[in-house]
């Protein structure tokens, strides 16, 4: 009896131990981040609190991946006498800074979007000359997603374009023309709308027609507006 009272009592004592806070996941360090909040990294986690046998790591990792400003994230922990996290980000490479009257915004190549803070090294730069930006938290329409991309690689010397939703992405030609881009509706079509546009800003040129607006959105039927 007094054998199987002694085991009952370190079971519960072992059983109380296991499940008390020495094992709970209380210490997380956010390593490697720049611009997303570690608050924002840490609740995302979902680790706070967790029991360090039953954390899944790789959900974490996950939930934090999705935030805005980061492209890839690792957690890692061990158990010490307590536990301790390690959640190493990868920051997302911006792609595109949206400026607005309303505020700047910038996305990554993911298409995720978030608040412009000053200096980011965006390969583009977009303004936004009717309506508001890309909403915060948000990814880009996949089409304008793959427009940006598009042109990043058929015009690497262009590095500024504008946007309204009535006519999309709009690039300043060398002679001031507006080209009204539109988006990409499928791979490829910025190059096609690129090459359209070239050949008919030569015809025009060799007509001794000057336009101020050449509308290639749609290829099957693009048109021009002549200067006043």
């Amino acid at each position: 009896m007094v054998a199987v009272a002694l085991l009952a009592i370190c079971v519960t004592v072992g059983a109380r131990w296991y499940s008390g806070e020495s094992w709970r996941i209380a210490d997380i360090q956010v390593q490697n981040n720049t611009g997303v909040p570690v608050e924002a990294i840490i609740g995302a986690s979902g680790l706070q609190g967790e029991h360090f046998h039953f954390a899944d790591l790789d959900a974490a990792a996950r939930s934090v991946d999705d935030l805005p400003g980061v492209e890839a994230a690792t957690v890692t922990c061990r158990w010490e006498w307590r536990t301790t996290c390690v959640i190493v980000i990868q920051p997302a490479r911006p792609m595109a800074v949206w400026q607005s009257q309303s505020g700047n915004v910038w996305n990554d190549f993911e298409g995720k979007v978030q608040v412009a803070r000053e200096g980011v090294p965006a390969r583009l730069t977009i303004r936004v000359e009717e309506g508001a930006p890309p909403a915060l938290g948000s990814r880009l329409d996949p089409r304008l997603l793959r427009a940006l991309n598009e042109l990043i690689v058929a015009q690497p010397n262009v590095t500024r374009y504008s946007y309204s939703p009535r006519f999309g992405l709009i690039w300043t030609d060398e002679r001031k023309r507006r080209v009204r881009l539109g988006d990409a509706p499928y791979d490829g079509a910025m190059s096609d709308k690129l090459r359209l546009a070239r050949a008919l800003q030569k015809q025009l040129t060799d007509k001794g027609i000057e336009v101020r607006v050449l509308d290639v959105r749609f290829p099957e039927a693009p048109y021009y507006e002549v200067r006043d």
